[in-house]
């Protein structure tokens, strides 16, 4: 972990601690440390040896990577993607994409844009996963393996990525919708 990590590991530690509910002692008690160990920690007096950490964490039902990640207030402010900063993906003529969600390995987010009388190609394809949409604005015909479903503003539909899929601009609008792909296949 870099320094900026471990300067407030202490505090990190007392949050995890008091969300669930512990006393300095029965930390202490689970991690096998002695409770003066425990308050020198959570007041940065002390920055405890990688075993000790991990005992305390171990106690907490914690893993040093989660210890990182814990932090939701820099999570969320990462996370967040302004609209005038999306990212545009041209993926072919016709069909754009603006990702919604910031780079994780549970799932991707994006607003399609679909012109009329184009498609997500000739070929059906499939990968591993599921995919939720909704559509925003004009029609789309999802074709599921030998079954074909049109979809207009407000349907939403939800499939496994494993089923041989492609889909098309049935409507005279350009299409709009949001889906999720977990896990990101782009």
């Amino acid at each position: 972990m870099s320094g900026t990590e471990l300067d407030n590991i202490g505090a990190k530690i007392r949050t995890l601690r008091q969300s669930k509910q512990m006393t300095v002692r029965e930390l202490a008690k689970l991690a096998d440390v002695t409770p003066g160990l425990i308050s020198q920690i959570e007041h940065g007096r002390v920055s405890p040896s990688l075993s000790t950490l991990k005992k305390i964490l171990s106690a907490l039902g914690e893993t040093i990577i989660s210890l990182v990640e814990q932090d939701i207030g820099e999570q969320a402010v990462r996370g967040i993607i302004r609209k005038e900063e999306r990212n545009k993906v041209y993926v072919s003529k016709g069909l754009t994409y603006e990702l919604l969600s910031a780079k994780n390995r549970a799932y991707s987010m994006f607003i399609s844009y679909l012109e009329p009388g184009h498609d997500s190609g000739e070929n059906f394809y499939s990968h591993e996963g599921i995919e939720s949409g909704l559509v925003l604005k004009g029609s789309v015909e999802i074709s599921l393996g030998d079954k074909s479903i049109v979809l207009k503003e407000g349907d939403s539909i939800t499939y496994p990525s494993t089923i041989p899929h492609k889909w098309r601009n049935v409507g005279d609008v350009t299409a709009v919708g949001i889906w999720v792909v977990s896990p990101p296949s782009f």
